[in-house]
């Protein structure tokens, strides 16, 4: 990684990829599967201006981004490998987020903090079947 400023990484969870987050505001996924870590892919322009918190969930199937942007974002980890990158924003904050998290007891709780404007527990469904989802056609 000449020329780049690492800002901060994160392993993920399948003890396998390696995800870094650069100053120039992307993230890079690297596969520590072989001695040297290998570039998989990199997401750019994940949100206006600095990424400032990374997380990955308990089973790998998503990944959370916080920015100076306010914003909170959440990513289908597997859906990054195609254009276009499927992502989720959850807007609530007024200033920069300065840490997030997975709950670390409950996949489907994000723990948010903004710089002056506390902090934000968001509930996430991407893993929760509801009673009120429609049945597959019989055929």
């Amino acid at each position: 990684m000449v020329n780049n400023i690492v800002k901060s990484f994160k392993f993920a969870n399948n003890n396998r990829d390696l995800l870094v987050v650069t100053k120039d505001c992307k993230v890079k996924f690297f596969s520590l599967l072989k001695y040297e870590g290998i570039l998989l892919r990199e997401v750019a322009n994940c949100h206006r201006g600095a990424i400032t918190g990374l997380d990955v969930s308990l089973n790998s199937n998503y990944m959370l981004t916080g920015g100076e942007d306010n914003m909170l974002k959440i990513w289908d980890y597997e859906a990054q490998k195609t254009v276009p990158f499927f992502f989720q924003s959850f807007i609530g904050h007024t200033y920069p987020l300065s840490s997030i998290i997975f709950n670390p007891r409950n996949n489907n709780q994000i723990i948010s903090v903004g710089e002056r404007d506390g902090i934000f527990i968001w509930d996430f469904n991407g893993e929760v079947e509801t009673e009120n989802q429609v049945p597959p056609l019989a055929g």
